[in-house]
């Protein structure tokens, strides 16, 4: 069964000691006897649903055992977590977040986070959310049903520190931000708006609101509070205090209060854990009983050292490693990227002893990339979860294309699996502008100036590979979202050519092309999302 996305251990009936070891939580033990149906161990509901769905999926494909024997799983973590940016633009409809709840059940997680930003109609602040398709209560409540049928936990994920932009652009919160009239963010310049929120007794009022509107709505004793990337914290009004005691202890003392609040709230406080990563000093103070998330989405990303400093400041068996999809400001999806990072996080989270892992699966950059993009990385995450697909691991790059088909499209004809790893190949074709972004997504979105000097760190031998290699995805049946990844990355390269003068489009004709792919976006966008967002998604193409 190596060829099967979960090859669970065969033990031999005869070894007393490894039938009498007591199963880890969630764990099961299939029994194939020489008549009779199939007897399952578990230890909890959710791992009899496992057991039942894997011996369904041996059904399906032929290959129940035949003979006497006794195949056995365990998961490598408690914790089996996906999370889901709904705030970056799109939300997606309710009829395709159940759609994805079915296949994360049959994936093993255990698990889901919506990371909301403004997405969730607050009570008190329509003026945030009343654009943006938000989640309302009785939708939260919905999907918990539907989880908890597929033993899924749904965990709130309310940023309420840093990402506050979509909040502060608005001047009824300025008074908020610790920069009101923007700042210089490290890598991108100026921005107008402020993103982080000043640590105050205003702000952790504010703070308090938000999370008493949301937090209790869920049933999860958990929370996922943020606190990443305050890219400004210390350059405005927190200036003074920041030079006298540093910025990370500015920072220190208002997550405290955070924690506070939610804890008073009855969840315990997840958050992500990069700015105090970067004084290891400082880790010894964070509260007991709050949840460090290590993210890290390269696979240069040093989850060695990171969850070596975190398990020893005492928070063995209580963190999370998160790593991500590598989807985000892409087309088609960093598939090396992805697979190298997921198993990088997972073994030395698990050697560390980590409580779970969390995949994650951002919208930066306007959530251009398709839905179908990141089905390679929900399979490997999965897989990189449980313990016995070590051996499946060796190959799991072969087996994705068909294991894609069988879980997302068992009613279609085959080709998507194929089509979409083939797609995420095609960004380490090309430089990267940075680890975080795809060349033809920068390329796609880039305005007039940015795109001339982008083209210019480019070959036109690279360009035709890239082409070459899209020309060889048959867009006939596909998913029509894979399809328009694969036409939104060959225009991109085209308009590369162009700037170097090797186009055979015109200007007028790369325009033509240009709203026809518009169009299609926004037709596929209402497909699976809701209509919150598109606009702010579309206004990012360069059309005239």
């Amino acid at each position: 069964m190596r060829n099967m996305l979960f090859s669970a251990k065969k033990i031999n009936p005869d070894d007393l000691e490894q039938l009498e070891r007591t199963l880890p939580v969630d764990a099961f033990r299939i029994h194939f006897e020489t008549t009779g149906a199939p007897r399952i161990e578990a230890t909890t509901p959710a791992a009899r649903f496992y057991a039942e769905n894997y011996l369904t999926d041996l059904q399906h494909r032929g290959e129940l055992p035949q003979t006497p024997q006794i195949l056995e799983d365990s998961p490598r973590f408690q914790e089996r977590g996906f999370m889901l940016d709904v705030s970056r633009d799109r939300v997606p409809t309710m009829d395709s977040l159940l759609r994805l709840i079915d296949k994360l059940g049959r994936l093993r997680y255990n698990q889901l986070q919506l990371y909301t930003e403004h997405t969730f109609a607050f009570k008190n602040h329509e003026k945030v959310w009343k654009d943006a398709s938000p989640f309302t209560e009785d939708e939260i409540h919905q999907l918990e049903d539907y989880c908890e049928q597929r033993h899924i936990e749904l965990v709130p994920n309310q940023n309420c520190f840093g990402h506050m932009e979509r909040w502060l652009k608005h001047a009824e919160y300025h008074h908020l931000a610790e920069c009101p009239n923007g700042f210089e963010h490290p890598t991108a310049g100026h921005r107008d708006v402020g993103t982080t929120l000043h640590p105050s007794d205003q702000s952790e009022s504010f703070v308090r609101e938000i999370l008493t509107d949301v937090l209790p709505v869920y049933r999860s004793k958990k929370a996922n509070i943020g606190g990443d990337e305050p890219w400004e914290l210390g350059q405005g009004r927190s200036h003074d205090e920041a030079v006298k005691i540093g910025k990370h202890e500015v920072y220190l003392r208002f997550l405290k209060k955070i924690f506070s609040i939610t804890e008073e709230l009855g969840k315990e406080p997840i958050f992500w854990a990069d700015i105090l990563l970067e004084r290891p000093e400082l880790v010894h103070q964070i509260p007991s009983n709050a949840v460090p998330a290590i993210w890290g989405y390269h696979p240069s990303h040093p989850y060695t050292e990171q969850c070596r400093i975190i398990a020893d400041a005492g928070f063995r068996d209580q963190f999370q490693v998160v790593p991500g999809t590598n989807t985000w400001n892409s087309f088609t999806g960093r598939l090396r990227f992805a697979a190298e990072n997921i198993q990088f996080a997972s073994r030395e989270g698990f050697k560390n002893g980590a409580r779970g892992m969390v995949l994650t699966c951002w919208g930066d950059g306007g959530h251009h990339q398709s839905s179908a993009s990141l089905y390679p990385s929900l399979i490997l995450a999965a897989q990189a979860m449980w313990e016995s697909s070590d051996d499946a691991r060796e190959h799991s790059l072969e087996i994705l294309p068909r294991e894609i088909d069988f879980l997302f499209y068992a009613d279609e004809p085959t080709g998507n699996g194929e089509a979409i790893c083939s797609l995420g190949e095609v960004d380490d074709l090309l430089p990267y502008p940075n680890h975080n972004q795809s060349f033809l997504h920068y390329a796609f979105f880039a305005d007039s100036e940015r795109i001339q000097s982008l083209s210019e760190t480019v070959g036109l031998d690279d360009l035709s590979q890239a082409e070459s290699h899209l020309s060889e995805i048959d867009p006939e049946n596909l998913d029509p979202c894979v399809s328009l990844s694969r036409e939104m990355s060959l225009w991109a390269i085209e308009r590369c050519r162009h700037c170097l003068g090797h186009s055979q489009f015109s200007g007028e004709d790369l325009v033509d092309w240009l709203q026809s792919i518009h169009s299609d976006f926004k037709e596929i966008w209402l497909r699976d999302s809701r209509p919150g967002g598109l606009k702010d998604s579309l206004d990012r193409f360069p059309l005239p």
